[in-house]
């Protein structure tokens, strides 16, 4: 019985079903590149290139005051400084390699869904056509029944 789950367990193993058979790989790796899983050609490159400058505006006044006493003058001389404005400037560059197989597997599930939309919009509206038509035909037959 041991020998018999055994034989069981290891003769279905997916993973193994799933490298034997072309078909099954493709959607398994059409699964595995949509969701992004394995980008192998995908490059981040982040060159952090930072730059910081501090640019100050200053507004300075320069006083005088004179003041006499007794005999002496005093002459006060002071410089008044109001800071304006300041600016931070911080850059940094940063570049993006996109995975080129996603990408070309998106372009192709967007085409497909673009022409089963336009497939879909022709049957919709010869559906509206007979539609209208079949209700056409309803309404001229009780018309002229009511004629009648």
């Amino acid at each position: 019985m041991r020998y018999l789950f055994l034989l069981l367990f290891l003769g279905c193993n997916p993973v193994k079903q799933v490298l034997r058979d072309q078909d099954k790989l493709q959607q398994v790796a059409k699964v595995v590149v949509a969701g992004g899983w394995c980008a192998n050609d995908t490059t981040f490159i982040t060159k952090s290139d930072t730059l910081i400058e501090i640019d100050t505006l200053l507004n300075v006044k320069i006083e005088i005051d004179t003041q006499k006493v007794n005999e002496y003058v005093y002459i006060t001389k002071w410089k008044t400084r109001d800071i304006v404005k300041t600016l931070t400037i911080r850059d940094t560059l940063r570049s993006y390699i996109v995975d080129n197989a996603r990408v070309r597997l998106l372009q192709a599930d967007s085409a497909r869904l673009s022409n089963e939309s336009i497939e879909w919009k022709g049957k919709a509206r010869r559906r509206q056509l007979w539609i209208f038509l079949l209700l056409g035909i309803v309404g001229l037959y009780f018309y002229l029944k009511s004629k009648i």
